[in-house]
């Protein structure tokens, strides 16, 4: 059974409001945009996708890093769109290779630990049934989400600015797992200066 990571990295970061990319800013020695990566590569997924703007200076992804082997950099041309075309990009290449499963991260979340991703993935062997596994806080679902192959084509279809959770609703939900995360600050992103100096200042 083959897993790959889809590493949402192609946002423009407008509700930072600032110049250039928000993933760029410091976190200690390394970059936001880098940090939940570093926990990704060391956990046991197969592959991860990072998937960017098109030409995109990447320079918050360290050079270690975009030579790791499981780090693949996937350009998406229709980026601007919104978050369903980065999504997608990452859903075509999955597929092609014919992974079993994906699990979408974010990459402004730094805080997702390897305790959540390895839960997901043993969750993923031991409820074969379950055609997703999200982590919910508060009773509210948040990245990261796993989703096996059988719902790549539903993911396919999304269209503008809207992420996985669109799908994730209503009476769907009794398809898959929920993995409760009581810790709000796991499942933060970094969206906003007030957010970013929260928990770095």
């Amino acid at each position: 059974m083959k897993i790959a990571a889809i590493y949402l990295a192609g946002g423009h970061s407008k509700r930072m409001k600032i110049k250039g990319s928000k993933l760029a800013l410091p976190v200690g020695k390394m970059t936001l945009g880098s940090v939940a990566l570093e926990t990704i590569l060391q956990s046991t997924i197969e592959t991860v996708f990072v998937v960017v703007q098109e030409n995109a200076a990447i320079s918050w992804l360290p050079k270690t890093m975009r030579k790791h082997p499981k780090c693949n950099i996937v350009t998406c041309k229709n980026a601007s769109i919104g978050q369903a075309e980065t999504l997608r990009c990452g859903i075509q290449i999955a597929a092609k290779l014919d992974m079993d499963a994906v699990i979408i991260f974010l990459a402004d979340q730094p805080f997702i630990t390897l305790q959540m991703i390895d839960q997901m993935i043993q969750c993923f062997y031991t409820k074969p049934k379950s055609k997703f596994i999200a982590t919910t806080n508060e009773n509210m679902i948040s990245p990261p989400v796993l989703f096996r192959k059988e719902l790549f084509p539903k993911l396919l279809n999304l269209q503008g600015d809207i992420g996985a959770k669109a799908i994730l609703k209503g009476d769907f939900l009794t398809l898959g797992t929920m993995l409760p995360c009581k810790d709000a600050r796991l499942v933060a992103d970094i969206d906003t200066k007030e957010d970013y100096e929260e928990y770095f200042n």
